[in-house]
């Protein structure tokens, strides 16, 4: 494996040389939360397929820069979405309970925001230019927020494949990267895990 300093290279390298990709990636997700708030209510099959997008653009940044390690895993994570995208309710996304819409949109700025690894000369910068679609956790951040708040697409695979993909990039990033930042992608996790298994629950009563 990559030492740590390599790894925060990497990424720095993919932030910096595909800057302009981040900058799209944003401009898809406003679009996609203006239509939302203006009470657009895609099938679950259909948004699932949606967040396989910026997984598999992860993967694709992650071969380019030389980091086989992310894009394998990224690679593997598009292909599960999809295939559990495919098989997934063709029903009406709905909203989660209030505590977890509130984590979710939470989890969703965050990932919009993501200060790390770009370099701004302005709060505003923060915007549009944060490495989504670009490196993990900012990514996973988003689409965590997402399952979140449309009450886990409906999907117990999608939610319990996102847990292991989320806990693994935000414990990694704090221990092994030292970004301290990554804490929120675990806290957004467990929450994501804590409505897993009260879904459990909820069908054992």
């Amino acid at each position: 494996m990559l030492k740590s300093q390599e790894i925060i290279s990497g990424l720095q390298a993919i932030v910096n040389e595909y800057s302009m990709y981040s900058i799209i990636w944003h401009v898809v997700f406003y679009v996609l939360i203006i239509a939302l708030i203006a009470k657009w209510k895609p099938s679950n099959e259909l948004f699932i397929l949606f967040i396989s997008a910026p997984v598999l653009s992860v993967a694709v940044f992650a071969w380019l820069s030389g980091n086989p390690f992310n894009g394998t895993l990224f690679s593997i994570l598009a292909i599960l979405i999809l295939f559990f995208g495919v098989q997934a309710s063709s029903q009406k996304v709905n909203i989660s309970q209030m505590p977890f819409v509130v984590t979710g949109i939470l989890m969703i700025v965050f990932g919009l925001i993501y200060p790390h690894f770009t370099e701004a000369n302005s709060v505003f910068k923060y915007l549009y230019a944060s490495p989504v679609g670009l490196i993990p956790c900012p990514t996973l951040s988003i689409l965590i927020g997402f399952v979140l708040l449309y009450n886990g697409f409906g999907s117990h695979p999608i939610t319990l494949t996102l847990i292991i993909f989320g806990l693994f990039y935000g414990i990694f990033g704090v221990l092994k990267l030292a970004v301290y930042l990554d804490l929120f992608l675990v806290f957004g996790t467990v929450a994501l895990l804590t409505k897993y298994l009260l879904s459990f629950k909820a069908i054992g009563t």
